[in-house]
C-alpha cells in the first residue's frame, strides 16, 4: 500500500476545492431566477411608505408625551424614615433637597415620585 504525503493531500484538496467551485459556478445565480417585472412592480408601489411613516409619527408623539419629570422627590434615612419631600413641579428644588439628595443613593423612580435613600 501507499501512503500519502502532505503534497498529495494539499494537492487532494485543491483537486476538490476547485471541483466545488466549479460545480457551483454553473448554477444560477438567484438574480436570474428574479423576473425584471416584479422587481419594478415593488419599486413603484411605495404606498406602504405612507403607513408606515403614520405609524411611527404616532409612536414617536406618544413616546415624547409619557416621558414627563418626577414631580415628588423623597429622601429617606438608613432606617427607612422619611426625611424630606420635595414638590419639583416649578423646576427647582430648595438647597436642602440639593444637598441631601447629593448625600444620597439613588433608588427608584415610580410614577412620577424620585425616591433616595441617605447614605451613611
Amino acid at each position: 500500500m501507499k501512503v500519502l504525503g502532505h503534497k498529495n493531500i494539499w494537492a487532494l484538496a485543491a483537486l476538490l476545492l476547485a471541483g466545488t467551485v466549479i460545480s457551483s459556478a454553473r448554477t444560477a445565480s438567484p438574480e436570474v431566477l428574479v423576473q425584471p417585472e416584479a422587481i419594478m412592480e415593488f419599486e413603484d408601489d411605495l404606498s406602504y411608505m405612507e403607513d408606515i411613516e403614520e405609524y411611527v409619527e404616532e409612536y414617536l408623539d406618544e413616546m415624547i408625551q409619557e416621558e414627563v419629570a418626577p414631580t415628588v422627590v423623597k429622601v429617606y434615612d438608613e432606617n427607612g424614615e422619611l426625611v424630606l419631600i420635595e414638590d419639583t413641579s416649578d423646576n427647582e428644588l430648595s438647597e436642602e433637597a440639593i444637598r441631601l439628595i447629593r448625600q444620597s443613593e439613588f433608588l427608584t423612580e415610580y410614577d412620577d415620585t424620585t425616591y433616595y435613600r441617605l447614605n451613611s
